[in-house]
C-alpha cells in the first residue's frame, strides 16, 4: 500500500515538473525574439542615420584661377558650400592646360568623388576625359564652359553665342554698320571662344560694312592683349573698334589705346562685367561689356552637384547675358559682389 502511494506521489511530482518546464519555455522564446527584433530595428535606424549624414565629396576643376571670372565662380561655390553640413568641395586650378585638367579628372575618379564640376579649358580636348568620368558612374556638371558633344554632362552657364551677338551688335549700332574691327579671342578651341565668335559672325554677316582687320587670341590675358594692340597700333592699321571676348583683354587693349592717345577714336568692348570693367565704363573709357552671372553660375553648379549626388534629377540651365553700358552700369555693382 505504501509503495502504491509513493508511486502515485512520484508520478504527480513528475507531471507538475513537466508542466512547469513547458510553461517557462514559451516566455523565454518570446523574450529572445523581442530582443532580436529590437536589435534589428536599432541597426536599421543607425544605417539610415549614417546615410543621411554621409559626407558628399565634390571635385571641381576650373580653367585658370588667375582669371577674375574663374575666381568669382570659385568664391560663389565656397559661399554656397556654407549651406551644407556634409559636403566637401575640392577645387583644382587647371592653369589653362587641358592635359593637366584631364589628369585632375582622373584623380577625381580615383578618389571616387560623388560628383564633378568642371569649367573646361578646351571644348574638344576635354570631351573624352569628361566621358570617362561619366562612364565611371560619377555625374559631371560643366560650368560656364562646356565640352563638345553629349558626353553625359549637364551644363550650367550663359550661352556664349548670345553674349557674342549682344557685344558685336552694340558695336555695329555704334558704328552705323560700317567700320574696321579688331577681334581678341580667348584660347583657340575653348568653348567660350568658339561660341562667342559664332555670335560675332552672325552679326558680321548681317552687316557687310563691318570689316575684321585683325583677329588674334590673347588667351583671356590682359597683358597679352595690351602687347598685341600696342604692336597693331604701331603698324598704322586703321581701327574703329576692338571687340574682346572677355573684360581682361578689353582692359589690356584699353591701356594700349590710351598709351597711343587714341582712346577717343576706338570703341572697346568686352564680356563678363568684372568690377574693373564696370569702373572703366563708368569713367567713359571701356564702352560696354556683357554681364555674365558668375555668382549665379557658381552657386547653381554646386547646388546641382549636391542634388545629383543625392540621387535627384538635374537639368541644363541657361543664365542669359545682359548688355552693360554707361547708362545702366550702376545696376551691376551689387550683382558682381560676392555675398558675405
Amino acid at each position: 500500500m505504501k509503495r502504491k502511494v509513493l508511486a502515485t506521489l512520484l508520478c504527480m511530482a513528475l507531471t507538475v515538473g513537466a508542466l512547469v518546464g513547458c510553461s517557462s519555455t514559451k516566455p523565454a522564446e518570446s523574450t529572445d525574439a523581442k530582443v532580436e527584433a529590437e536589435a534589428e530595428t536599432a541597426e536599421n535606424q543607425e544605417a539610415e542615420t549614417t546615410d543621411e549624414g554621409k559626407e558628399i565629396v565634390i571635385g571641381c576643376t576650373l580653367q585658370n584661377l588667375s582669371e577674375e571670372f574663374m575666381t568669382m565662380l570659385q568664391g560663389a561655390m565656397q559661399i554656397k558650400l556654407k549651406e551644407y553640413d556634409n559636403v566637401k568641395l575640392i577645387i583644382n586650378d587647371a592653369e589653362s592646360e587641358a592635359d593637366k585638367q584631364a589628369a585632375q579628372l582622373d584623380s577625381f575618379v580615383a578618389q571616387k568623388v560623388d560628383a564633378v564640376i568642371i569649367s573646361p579649358v578646351d571644348a574638344d580636348a576635354l570631351a573624352s576625359a569628361v566621358k570617362s568620368v561619366v562612364d565611371a558612374g560619377i555625374p559631371v556638371i560643366t560650368c560656364s564652359a562646356d565640352v563638345t558633344g553629349d558626353q553625359g554632362q549637364v551644363w550650367v552657364g550663359s550661352a556664349n553665342e548670345n553674349g557674342g551677338e549682344l557685344e558685336m551688335q552694340y558695336v555695329a549700332d555704334q558704328l552705323g554698320g560700317k567700320g574696321k574691327i579688331a577681334v581678341l579671342r580667348g584660347p583657340l578651341g575653348a568653348f567660350a571662344e568658339q561660341g562667342r565668335f559664332n555670335g560675332y559672325d552672325k552679326v558680321l554677316k548681317e552687316n557687310p560694312g563691318l570689316e575684321v582687320v585683325f583677329d588674334q587670341t590673347a588667351n583671356w590675358q590682359r597683358e597679352e592683349a595690351m602687347s598685341l594692340i600696342e604692336n597693331l597700333l604701331t603698324t598704322g592699321t586703321e581701327i574703329d573698334a576692338i571687340v574682346c571676348q572677355n573684360d581682361g583683354m578689353a582692359l589690356g587693349a584699353l591701356e594700349a589705346v590710351k598709351a597711343a592717345g587714341k582712346q577717343d577714336d576706338i570703341i572697346i568692348t568686352g564680356i563678363d562685367a568684372i568690377v574693373d570693367a564696370l569702373d572703366s565704363i563708368k569713367a567713359g573709357e571701356q564702352a560696354a561689356t556683357c554681364f555674365q552671372d558668375a555668382i549665379g553660375q557658381g552657386e547653381t553648379a554646386l547646388e546641382m552637384a549636391v542634388k545629383v549626388a543625392n540621387g535627384e534629377t538635374i537639368e541644363k540651365t541657361d543664365i542669359p547675358f545682359e548688355l552693360v553700358t554707361k547708362d545702366n552700369v550702376d545696376e551691376y555693382y551689387d550683382r558682381i559682389k560676392l555675398p558675405e
